[in-house]
């Protein structure tokens, strides 16, 4: 069976309407005029129902197409986003790193950093979450502790509050 799309699924229901509409017409006109009225009716219900659901079907394959360029430009923010906050994490735990003064050779260090700025500096990157990252690097640069955990909580929690709205 071919998946759902909703494309779809929107044809199934569209033929499942018609079908119905023209059975209910063919039912009234059974009961008012006979059989030659039941085709008649049924026919122009039926008719009247597919004219109906192309129109709508090509509104609505329109609107379908525009919400899903809208959900992928917002998942391809959204997936930049917490890039950025992965790669200052990512230099966060070479600049403390849990393994002692050793654990993250200068090289390694150097590398995250550039890593870091550099994913903060794309232009998808939607402006409040540059900043934040930027005062977070910029506070990771200094070396200090307690303030760079307050910075990262402070992107972390822009980053979520940024893509929990629909």
């Amino acid at each position: 069976m071919p998946p759902l799309t909703p494309a779809r699924a929107l044809l199934l229901l569209v033929s499942g309407l018609v079908c119905l509409t023209t059975a209910s017409g063919a039912l009234v006109g059974a009961l008012f005029g006979g059989p030659a009225t039941a085709l008649l009716v049924a026919a122009c219900a039926g008719g009247a129902g597919l004219g109906g659901s192309l129109f709508a079907r090509r509104r609505a394959l329109a609107h379908f197409a525009a919400a899903q360029r809208r959900a992928g430009a917002q998942g391809y923010a959204e997936g930049i986003a917490h890039g950025v906050l992965a790669h200052v994490t990512a230099y966060e735990a070479a600049v403390f790193p849990c393994t002692g003064p050793g654990g993250v050779t200068p090289e390694e260090r150097v590398a995250r950093r550039t890593v870091a700025y550099r994913t903060a500096a794309l232009e998808e990157v939607p402006q409040p979450v540059r900043e934040a990252a930027a005062d977070a690097l910029a506070v990771l640069d200094e070396a200090d502790r307690a303030a760079a955990r307050d910075a990262l909580a402070r992107l972390a929690t822009l980053v979520r509050q940024e893509y929990a709205r629909p």
